[in-house]
């Protein structure tokens, strides 16, 4: 018995199984994960339809890992919102159809207006993001732009502030686990984004410009570029 192909299989048909119930109805509309990410990444997926290479099963079993760990977390906090009388949102569909940024927010403690994502990351990355060493150039901001987007879709659901916006790290290779505070400035910053794609797109797929396609240099690559080879490699042209 092939125990790995086995389970790759099996991560590969969870990974179909959500893409239909979450995105297959709803390609015209864009990721709000994708927030802060290239914009000819958005062009390609939401406007050409086009598919993007496949995923290797490295990737596919890390996107796993991760997706286990948000679940642990999600169902110790539901867990606590049931015994405390708690309200939560856990994995809510939102939707801005101004911005036709459709996404899952990951958490919300409705009674403290407080919001948070999960991510894990490496112990490298943990350290560049909390580390004696870090620097302005580590700092997550396309996560700052994602928690940012849901961020002002509460805001305008529930007409009232937030307390808290915040990106919720485990470290993959430690299990340590630390909080980074997102400023409220990523919300707007999120909505000049968005209103900034939806125009460019009027005109076609945007030229390739670092600081908008790609946002950060390290996007044109093939290791974290779906759409690599479609765009002609990007600023490696």
């Amino acid at each position: 018995m092939d125990v790995i192909n086995v389970y790759d299989k099996y991560i590969d048909k969870k990974r179909r199984e959500l893409e239909e119930e979450r995105y297959d109805d709803y390609r015209d509309w864009f990721h709000a994960s994708g927030s802060g990410s290239c914009a000819r990444k958005h062009y390609f997926r939401n406007v050409e339809k086009t598919k993007g290479k496949p995923k290797s099963f490295d990737t596919m079993r890390l996107f796993r890992l991760g997706n286990i760990v948000h679940e642990d977390i999600q169902t110790a906090v539901s867990e606590f919102a049931i015994n405390t009388k708690t309200t939560i949102y856990i994995e809510h569909e939102i939707r801005i159809p101004d911005l036709n940024v459709r996404g899952f927010l990951d958490m919300v403690m409705v009674e403290d207006n407080e919001l948070y994502d999960i991510k894990t990351c490496n112990a490298g990355n943990f350290r560049k993001i909390f580390g004696k060493s870090k620097s302005p150039y580590s700092e997550p901001i396309n996560y700052y732009m994602q928690v940012g987007i849901y961020g002002h879709w509460y805001e305008l659901e529930k007409g009232k502030p937030l307390n808290k916006l915040a990106l919720l790290y485990y470290n993959k290779d430690t299990s340590e686990m630390r909080e980074l505070r997102v400023p409220r400035s990523y919300m707007q910053k999120a909505i000049d984004y968005w209103t900034k794609v939806k125009n460019e797109f009027r005109w076609g797929v945007p030229d390739v410009k670092l600081g908008f396609a790609p946002c950060k240099k390290w996007e044109c690559n093939p290791k974290y570029c779906d759409f690599y080879a479609h765009c002609g490699g990007g600023l490696d042209k």
